[in-house]
Parts: C-alpha cells; structure tokens; sequence
C-alpha cells in the first residue's frame, strides 16, 4: 500500500472571507458530486446511485485507460470518505479521505489522505519509488478547490 497525505490550513489569515465548518463540508458533498471543476485529473464523472449517506459514481481519469467506480461515504459535518474499484472484478483501487479538523486554537484543517495498491504494510522499500505527486496527488490542488468551492456553491 503506498499512502500520501496532506494538511492545509482552510482559512487563509490575507482572505477576507472565512469558511465555516459547514460550508467546507458542502463543498466536500459539491467535490463528490462533480469533482471535474477540482480534481484536474478526473476528467469525466457519471452518477450512478445515491443514497442517504453517499453516491456512487463511474469516473475517467485521465491517466489512466477505462473507467472506475467510486463510492462516496458522507459523515456529517466532517468527513467524506471515497473508494476507488474497479468495474469489472471490484477490486479496491484506492481509497480517499477528507477529514475537517480544527487546531487546539481554532485554525480550520482539511486533512487529506490517498492509500493506493493492495492492503497491508506500507509499501516504502527502495523498491516502492518516490509518492507519485506529480501524477496524483500534486493534480490536486485543494486550495484552488476550496476557492471553487466558495465561488460556485450557495452559502
């Protein structure tokens, strides 16, 4: 398993406007919902099913030839869980975690991890080669996100 993870602060202390707990929330269900506007490697995103606590969507990325399955987990008011598998033999591709924390002072956090490849140990031999974040993890620019976010959603 090969694993990357990121903390951003959400609020930036030179923006005049200040997301809410909330909001960021909203705008993790807008990412699941339609995450071509953010994650620039998505290049394409069907939804398949929703249900009270999630959706399930097929998606194209552009890096990679075929379609996959994601299943987005919604847990109120801080956190979006998403599994990558794969259409034919539903193996789990990756898995996605957004998590909304705070500091000890208040500083809004969005926790982000992407664990990729089989189950198990992490995978960080020699063997295993850098984390990929020029073709991942890097694409995904999450402070542009929360600015989409803010420009596209209704608060």
């Amino acid at each position: 398993m090969r694993l990357a993870a990121v903390t951003l602060s959400v609020n930036n202390p030179d923006e005049p406007v200040r997301l809410t707990k909330e909001q960021l929330f909203r705008g993790l269900l807008a990412k699941a919902r339609d995450p071509t506007q953010s994650i620039h490697v998505i290049v394409r995103c069907d939804i398949l099913d929703t249900f009270p606590t999630g959706l399930r969507c097929e998606v194209e990325l552009a890096d990679r030839p075929g379609a996959v399955h994601e299943m987005f987990e919604f847990f109120p008011p801080s956190k979006v869980v998403s599994t990558m598998t794969s259409p034919s033999t539903a193996e789990r591709l990756a898995q996605i975690t957004n998590v909304i924390s705070a500091t000890q002072e208040g500083e809004m956090l969005l926790i982000f991890t992407f664990a990729w490849g089989g189950n198990g140990e992490l995978d960080v031999g020699e063997e295993a080669g850098p984390l990929d974040w020029n073709g991942r993890v890097r694409l995904l620019d999450l402070r542009a996100c929360v600015g989409h976010w803010m420009r596209s959603a209704e608060w």
